[in-house]
This record gives C-alpha cells, sequence and structure tokens, in this order.
C-alpha cells in the first residue's frame, strides 16, 4: 500500500489540469467571445455595459416553432433592456445558405454565429441545444435550458408583482415548464414560419429509390407493396455521427429503435443514414457498432433527407399503405 498509493497519486496529478491549463482555456473563451462573427462574416459588437445572453439553438426545430425565440421574447422587459441576445447555431447538418434562408424567415433571430467546429458549445460547456448562457464582463452569470432561464431571469430582474404570479403559478402547478407555455404564449407577435415544401402528416410521402449497404435496391413503392393491410411503413433518419451533443440521447433512442424492431413485428423499417462528412464505410461501422437490424440506406448526396426536410437523429416518418404520411417525430414510438 505505500508503494501503491504514492503511484496512484502521481498518476492522478498528471491527468490533473495545471492552473496554465485553466488559464489557457479561460484565454480561449476569452478570445471567442472577443470576435464573435455573423455566418456572414460581419464583426458582432457586444454591448459590455449589457449582459450578453448567447442563445444556442437548432434552426430547423425554431423553423417549426420549437425554439426558444418565444420565451426569450416573453422574459421581463426589465431584463430584455439589461441584455443582448446573440443567437448561436451548432456546424452541425446547416449551410451558410440554409442560414440565409432561414433569416428571412425568422429575422427577430439575429444576430446569427455559425459555431464553427463548436468552438463556443466546448469552451462554454454547453452539449445541448436550446441552451442559454449569460455573461456579464465574461464572467458568467447563469447556465441551463429555456426552464432555468425563465425561474432565474423572473427572479433575478423581474417586478415584485411579476414575481409573485410567477411563484403562484409555479406552486400550483409545480411545473415550470407549465409555466413556461405560459410565459411565452404572452409573446404573440413572433409567428412560426414553416419552411417550404416540409411534407407534413397528411400529405404524400415522397418518392426515393436507392440501394441498401447489402446491395438490394429498394424505393417507397416496393416498400409499400410488401405491407399487410393496415401495416406502417416506418422511414428512420439517422445520423452516422452519434453519439454528439447536437443528437442528445441518441443512443438511448437507437437502443430503443433496436428494443421496438425486436419485440414488434407487425411493422416494417427502412433506415436513411445521411452522408454529411461520412463516407460508406463509415456507415457500416456505425451500423456494427449500433447493433442495428433494419435495411440500411445510405444517402449519397442527402436527397432523401432533403425531400423529407428531415434535420434531426433520430426522426421517424411513419407512412401508410397508399403513400400518406401518418406522422413524424423525433421520438421512439
Amino acid at each position: 500500500m505505500k508503494i501503491v498509493l504514492p503511484l496512484l497519486m502521481a498518476t492522478l496529478c498528471c491527468f490533473m489540469p495545471t492552473k496554465s491549463v485553466f488559464a489557457s482555456l479561460e484565454a480561449v473563451k476569452g478570445q471567442l467571445l472577443s470576435n464573435l462573427k455573423s455566418f456572414q462574416g460581419k464583426s458582432i459588437k457586444r454591448q459590455q455595459d449589457k449582459i450578453t445572453h448567447l442563445v444556442f439553438i437548432d434552426v430547423w426545430r425554431a423553423y417549426s416553432g420549437e425554439g426558444d425565440d418565444k420565451v426569450v421574447a416573453a422574459l421581463p422587459q426589465n431584463y430584455l433592456q439589461q441584455s443582448q441576445q446573440i443567437w448561436v447555431q451548432p456546424e452541425i447538418n446547416v449551410t451558410k445558405a440554409q442560414l440565409a434562408e432561414f433569416q428571412q424567415y425568422l429575422t427577430h433571430i439575429s444576430p446569427l454565429v455559425l459555431d464553427t467546429k463548436f468552438d463556443l458549445m466546448r469552451s462554454l460547456k454547453v452539449w445541448s441545444s436550446p441552451y442559454h448562457v449569460l455573461l456579464k464582463n465574461d464572467k458568467q452569470l447563469f447556465a441551463g435550458n429555456a426552464a432555468a432561464l425563465t425561474d432565474f431571469v423572473i427572479k433575478q430582474y423581474a417586478p415584485t408583482e411579476e414575481k409573485i404570479a410567477y411563484q403562484k403559478n409555479l406552486s400550483s402547478s409545480e411545473n415550470v415548464t407549465k409555466v413556461i407555455k405560459v410565459q411565452a404564449n404572452k409573446e404573440s407577435r413572433i409567428k412560426t414560419a414553416h419552411k417550404p415544401n416540409k411534407p407534413l402528416a397528411g400529405d404524400v410521402a415522397p418518392h426515393f429509390s436507392a440501394k441498401t449497404l447489402l446491395g438490394e435496391k429498394v424505393s417507397l413503392t416496393t416498400s409499400l407493396n410488401k405491407l399487410k393491410k393496415n401495416q406502417p411503413f416506418n422511414l428512420v433518419f439517422l445520423d452516422a455521427l452519434c453519439p454528439m451533443p447536437q443528437f442528445p440521447d441518441c443512443e438511448q433512442k437507437i437502443a430503443q429503435l433496436n428494443k421496438l424492431i425486436k419485440e414488434d413485428s407487425s411493422q416494417q423499417w427502412l433506415g436513411v443514414v445521411n452522408s454529411y462528412y461520412v463516407n460508406e464505410d463509415y456507415v457500416r461501422s456505425f451500423v456494427e457498432n449500433f447493433g442495428l437490424k433494419l435495411p440500411i440506406l445510405f444517402d449519397n448526396n442527402n436527397t432523401i433527407y432533403r425531400a423529407y426536410d428531415v434535420y434531426a437523429s433520430p426522426y421517424f416518418v411513419k407512412v401508410d399503405q397508399q403513400g400518406k404520411i401518418i406522422s413524424r417525430s423525433d421520438q421512439v414510438r
């Protein structure tokens, strides 16, 4: 024990971050915050007398009204007057051209930063979106999701009567999420901007034809022809980069998918893996690592992803025998 303990301590010391490492990390964060630029390359001037409110978003969720822009707009006016919102989109499944199109629909989400290589996320320890970080003089005041943000801001910045009303609602429902929805619903001037040509429930499912990783030619038509009466057809959109911070719980969802496929033989399944940053060999390894037991298409050039307007992973589109979409969701069911 006399020998092992010193050796253990020495080993641990080798992996413990030193003061200089922490200082360098802080320097990197400071440099990133000092040199913020919009996705168009324009420098963003931070207002030093205000709180910098970084809103990490997913533009594809924001399109359908599931972003946090309404939550932010419904925060107390006292706070909004003292803060500067800067929106940050992680560099995943999005291009600058898509961001430019996005801002045409949702002009209030500006300035918008493209977080190249997730540098900001890493430096601020952000592992999901939507997510909020509040800074004053580069000192972090807060970090958390919409529920925690609303609670923090109202307690710190709301007028007394608003605090009392908030606490009353909170104690009666005991659910911060419900209170957030009430707060967000008060802000009616922000409209949901649906992206054009997004096939929704009730629409005809876009046709596709491709080969599986095993070389079998598959199309929407041939898949529907194999269905029994009242049997649904499930398209599962997957990203081979899972696990990633931008796909929270993707590992657990894939595990649930595998369990559902194994236990329920009444449904037909087809996986579609996008080609962002990966090739077929990488996808084969992904399929093997996760033990996926469904036919897999490698979506070369992401044509199927674009046709179904999917930007999440895993994502499920259920189609009936007539070729109409029954439902689409990022929930396993």
